[in-house]
């Protein structure tokens, strides 16, 4: 049986929107209560607004070989404190969870984070996301004891979960 090939991950540039367009179509096709937006949204985005989602963030993509199997968001929006960042929109493809995809997109998220100087990275989880979480855990994230509503469905509740990259300011 051959080993499974080694997972490589990059960066994402607004010239890669039609490959971001294609794992995005993907993921909420997949998972269609997953993330806060719907496939059918998704599908109605000009390429203009695919670039600019790629400009405003840091998207990373997993690849195994050439395909790509995964991807997720390190993002600045919406952080309230200057120290903060997010880690968005984490998918891998379902062939491959469980397989390292996963934790290499956390760790380029993480890379990131620390790049940037940041001093925690949030991120929000949905309950009974088992696998998920117990990645994050594994990760070195931790429950911060916040949870929020999911945006698609207000009955599902999402808890925060943080890792402490570095103390004060």
């Amino acid at each position: 049986m051959a080993e499974p090939q080694a997972v490589t991950v990059c960066r994402l540039n607004a010239d890669d929107w039609p490959t971001y367009r294609a794992i995005r179509l993907a993921m909420l096709e997949e998972s269609p209560m997953a993330f806060g937006g719907t496939h059918a949204e998704a599908t109605s985005f000009d390429e203009q607004l695919w670039r600019q989602r790629l400009a405003d963030n840091v998207v990373i993509l997993a690849l195994v070989g050439r395909s790509a199997v995964g991807s997720a968001m390190y993002s600045e929006f919406g952080m309230s404190d200057l120290g903060d960042c997010a880690l968005y929109g984490m998918w891998v493809d379902p062939g491959l969870r469980g397989k390292g995809v996963g934790r290499a997109l956390v760790d380029a998220v993480v890379a990131q984070a620390r790049a940037a100087g940041k001093r925690r990275v949030v991120l929000h989880v949905v309950t009974g996301n088992d696998p998920a979480s117990h990645l994050y855990e594994r990760a070195g994230f931790v429950p911060t004891g916040h949870t929020v509503p999911f945006p698609l469905d207000h009955n599902v509740v999402e808890v925060e979960m943080e890792l402490a990259l570095r103390d004060g300011p």
